[in-house]
């Protein structure tokens, strides 16, 4: 770039320049596949000769003009997208889907997607009712007491957070938090376009073991067991709360034989704090509760 400055500020404008199209196509497709679990480029780093070809390529066009011409608002376009039929679409297909779309490269369903490690927590610090809503602000101490000791391990922070949703917690490149890292946070090294998504048995025994997880969950069973509801109506506003649903006549029968199975093992009522949190803790454990379906 000819001029006395770096050049950045010439090379920012061509990149966010209305005729160069390529910087709000990648966008949109970045935000496409963080809804959708899948990019309309399912290459979502490389938009080149190596990369795979667009499946919707007017459609990638559509949303990409849609941002520039909305000034690049991100709450706009994901407003946009989610209220959409194909956002809103059932995840179980039919049976012709299956047979001509098995890859689901039509959108004829809503693919069943993963949540991302933050959510997950963010999800239990939610429905505990420990989380912490505020914007900004300074970030917080990682927890990092479970990881092995060395000299440049840095004072851990509290393990909920101190309620901070995700974003708000520290990110040291060495020293990240065992619990996202277990649900495929990515390093801090390095940009990631598309993050993997596992599942193996770290995971699981996540959600069984880590004290994180059991203070949640003794934290939610305080907010339902003393609250004035009845024993369903606590049964369904766990269901509720986790799942954006209320319980099944089948759940609400299960969930009653499991709190007089633990009362029984404990010697206690139904009353006790330690069945609720039982209960709570089953819960968490539940695919729906890390599932978008």
């Amino acid at each position: 770039f000819a001029g006395p400055g770096s050049g950045r500020l010439e090379w920012a404008q061509q990149v966010a320049d209305p005729t160069n199209p390529l910087t709000a196509r990648v966008r949109a497709n970045r935000l496409w596949k963080h809804l959708f679990g899948n990019g309309i480029v399912a290459t979502t780093n490389d938009f080149g000769m190596m990369g795979t070809k667009p499946t919707h390529p007017g459609l990638l066009d559509y949303l990409a003009s849609d941002l520039m011409e909305n000034g690049w608002s991100l709450k706009y376009m994901i407003r946009k997208i989610v209220l959409s039929q194909a956002y809103r679409m059932s995840s179980t297909p039919s049976q012709q889907a299956m047979d001509e779309d098995p890859g689901n490269k039509l959108l004829q369903h809503m693919p069943v997607k993963r949540l991302e490690a933050e959510a997950i927590r963010d999800h239990m610090l939610a429905c505990s009712g420990e989380i912490d809503t505020s914007m900004y602000g300074p970030s917080v101490s990682a927890y990092v007491k479970d990881l092995p000791n060395s000299r440049a391990k840095p004072a851990s922070g509290p393990l909920d957070g101190a309620g901070r949703r995700s974003i708000y917690i520290e990110m040291r490149r060495n020293f990240l938090p065992t619990f996202l890292r277990a649900f495929d946070m990515p390093n801090a090294t390095e940009s990631i376009g598309r993050r993997q998504v596992t599942n193996v048995p770290a995971q699981s025994l996540a959600l069984m073991n880590d004290p994180f997880v059991h203070e949640q969950a003794k934290a939610w069973a305080k907010r339902v067991l003393y609250s004035e509801l009845n024993l369903e109506q606590r049964i369904h506003e766990i269901h509720q709360t986790a799942f954006s649903r209320p319980a099944s006549a089948s759940e609400i029968e299960w969930a009653k034989r499991f709190l007089d199975t633990l009362a029984d093992e404990y010697g206690s009522s139904l009353d006790d704090l330690a069945v609720w949190t039982d209960l709570c803790h089953t819960i968490y454990n539940r695919k729906e509760f890390i599932y978008v379906f």
